[in-house]
């Protein structure tokens, strides 16, 4: 039975806390695990599949053969660490990928500061939409009809024909195909268009032109918009994800040890009445 002068000392001890002292450092303690999912009670978070956790148990115990209810509670717990280090690579993962997901539009005024552009030229929704896969074929194909314009055609586009576009502008004929695909032939298709040959041709690199230049300024756009979500991204608390990483690892190998120190004990026993 402890003292009374020992007992109060205890209740007095026993209300001072090494822990944080104000609201804000409490609050921000406490939040720690539940921030990152690492480390909660509650062993299913809502985007985690209990059916892809049941596969993990069920390899581990496929491959580990526990046997009673001991080495199946440490199988489990084993699992359980495996879990928490697969959902701890995903919140390092995510908070990566966060950091990428920027919204543009927040930094538009930015970009448009860095890249010199001023009223009336200012940044529309589209020129924030980097090229896509489509956009950088279309790039490659101005490229070369421009190319094509200025070293056989230009020089002297009245006397170009059909022929000559077949010969020595491919790029230029196949959009002449396509353009004629409506028509009977290709000579029909010049016949109704407005202005020939000559003025489809002006057209055609006009169109391909104006291509060019918004897909290039896009690809110029989203370069400086990568380098400015650069300085807007939160750095990862690699420090906390590092202290939980090892909290994980300490639990995962005690389990190990524990589960094969109970096999071996298992199988010597056996051995012994034996």
């Amino acid at each position: 039975m402890a003292i009374p002068k020992k007992s109060i000392a205890n209740k007095q001890n026993s209300k001072k806390s090494s822990g944080p002292k104000t609201q804000q450092g409490k609050a921000q303690s406490s939040a720690n695990a539940c921030k990152h999912g690492v480390l909660s009670r509650r062993l299913f978070l809502e985007d985690e599949s209990p059916a892809e956790y049941q596969l993990l148990l069920d390899g581990l115990q496929a491959s580990l053969s526990p046997v009673g209810t001991l080495e199946l509670m440490l199988v489990e717990k084993i699992a359980i660490c495996y879990w928490r280090q697969q959902r701890l690579i995903r919140a390092e993962t995510a908070g990566v990928e966060l950091n990428r997901c920027l919204d543009v539009n927040s930094i538009r005024l930015e970009i448009e500061e860095a890249m010199g552009i001023t009223y009336p030229h200012k940044l529309s929704d589209h020129d924030l939409t980097p090229p896509n896969e489509d956009d950088d074929y279309s790039y490659e194909d101005a490229c070369k009809l421009i190319t094509e314009y200025s070293l056989y055609i230009c020089p002297n586009i009245k006397a170009i024909s059909v022929d000559h576009l077949e010969k020595m502008t491919p790029i230029f004929y196949e959009e002449l195909e396509l353009d004629a695909e409506d028509h009977a032939s290709i000579s029909e298709f010049l016949a109704s268009f407005k202005g020939g040959l000559c003025k489809w041709i002006e057209n055609t690199y006009e169109r391909h032109c104006r291509n060019f230049v918004d897909v290039k300024r896009r690809r110029d756009i989203a370069k400086v918009a990568a380098l400015v979500k650069s300085q807007h991204s939160a750095p990862v608390n690699h420090e906390l994800i590092s202290k939980y990483q090892t909290t994980l690892n300490n639990e995962l190998y005690r389990a190990i040890r524990a589960l094969r120190e109970a096999q071996e004990w298992r199988l010597q026993s056996i051995a012994n009445q034996v």
